[in-house]
């Protein structure tokens, strides 16, 4: 299982169910390609974007399998305030295992201008992070749910 098949895959769908509510969406990556984090982030400043949700898949050594759950990781206390309706949302529709909302010095969240948060889907190494993301339907479920907290943010607080 590769994290790019997974990530882009759930990434399409919260782009779509945004668009569908009216939201415009800036994609930093539309394919497989490797785009490196500082124009990811120069391109959110320039498009003056009012959020930034990066989407991941975590991974930890296949030795263990027990290491399952959503992470969701924020710099600025406004991305503090992103990152945990997000992670609510998503736990509440999903039913996946809370690992927390964490403060993060990525590259990403430090120099964006905006609310940002990386949201860590889940473990492909993880047992149970890694059969429910291997399933097309699970995936949608992921990304109906990061969408949910996005609009659940957006309606609440811009």
């Amino acid at each position: 299982m590769r994290e790019s098949d997974i990530v882009l895959d759930i990434s399409r769908q919260v782009a779509s169910r945004l668009e569908e509510q009216g939201v415009q969406v800036i994609m930093t990556r539309q394919d497989d390609r490797e785009v490196d984090l500082s124009p990811r982030v120069q391109l959110a400043n320039r498009a003056r974007s009012n959020l930034f949700v990066s989407i991941h898949a975590n991974a930890i050594s296949l030795s263990r399998p027990d290491v399952n759950g959503l992470e969701t990781y924020y710099y600025s206390s406004a991305g503090e305030r992103l990152a945990q309706v997000i992670h609510d949302t998503v736990l509440q529709m999903t039913g996946v295992r809370n690992r927390q909302v964490r403060f993060a010095r990525f590259y990403v969240l430090r120099h964006t201008s905006m609310p940002a948060v990386l949201v860590e889907v889940g473990f492909v190494t993880g047992e149970e992070d890694a059969r429910r993301l291997s399933d097309p339907a699970f995936r949608t479920q992921m990304a109906e749910a990061i969408a949910a907290g996005i609009l659940r943010y957006v309606q609440q607080n811009l």
